[in-house]
């Protein structure tokens, strides 16, 4: 099994153990600690925290449609949808979109989509005017992967839109070996089960990856994107989820 393979397999016994704590971990939410509406008003939060930064910025120029890519649940493309006329939400899981669409099938302007691979061809170019993705390209498992995916990211991106994409500039060695996930990877092929693995053994599949800086920017670049801004941390919090250099870039595509 390749290691794209692995990757969607991962994501999917996830969405079916503990589907928010896999979408946002924090250590008292794990094994189903997470209440629904707490869960998403931390969505809420979060886009009207982005709106926000957005406006000091002048972007995106209009708000027809916003696009999250690693969506899960919905927790960001639902909040969203109240500010866009369209709002899609993509995820490899199936599961995750599954539960998706069942959270949110109140509301009309919300799209839930599968992709499996490391491209957004489905999608055409400048499709969308605010093109997100929070705590997901972290965990795909290649740089070229994740160098693939902000290409197409860029891609869709429509002119004067706005592009907000966080990644982890520099990771510690200690933290790049993983012991937990390898852990986890080698029992499973000795046959334990997911659910053993992650509730009895304390383990989890969660793969933590990093691009440097300049090789991101000049991914943008290269896909026609403009970076605006570079902030350290989630839109400047200043905050990592371990000891790595956590960024959020923030990148525009020049109107015609």
């Amino acid at each position: 099994m390749s290691r794209e393979s692995h990757h969607q397999r991962d994501w999917e016994a996830l969405a079916e153990l503990d589907p928010l704590y896999a979408i946002l971990s924090t250590a008292e939410a794990k094994h189903g600690g997470w209440a629904t509406d707490a869960f998403l008003a931390t969505g809420i939060d979060d886009v009207a925290r982005i709106l926000t930064f957005a406006d000091t910025l002048g972007r995106p120029a209009d708000r027809a449609a916003s696009f999250e890519l690693g969506c899960g649940v919905g927790r960001l493309t639902r909040a969203l949808a109240s500010h866009f006329d369209r709002s899609v939400g993509v995820d490899i899981s199936a599961t995750m979109i599954a539960q998706a669409r069942d959270l949110n099938a109140d509301i009309a302007n919300c799209e839930w989509i599968v992709n499996t691979v490391d491209d957004l061809r489905q999608f055409d170019d400048g499709s969308f005017d605010l093109v997100l993705s929070h705590l997901v390209l972290q965990h795909v498992p290649t740089r070229a992967a994740i160098l693939a995916l902000l290409g197409e990211l860029a891609r869709i991106l429509a002119p004067g839109g706005l592009l907000i994409t966080q990644l982890p500039g520099s990771m510690p060695l200690r933290q790049r070996l993983q012991p937990r996930r390898r852990a986890y990877a080698a029992l499973r092929r000795a046959g334990v089960s997911d659910a053993v693995l992650y509730r009895k053994l304390g383990l989890h599949p969660i793969r933590m990856n990093w691009v440097p800086r300049p090789q991101v920017e000049a991914c943008l670049s290269a896909a026609g994107a403009r970076v605006l801004d570079v902030e350290l941390g989630w839109l400047g919090d200043r905050a990592t989820t371990g000891r790595e250099i956590n960024l959020t870039y923030l990148a525009t595509r020049d109107s015609r």
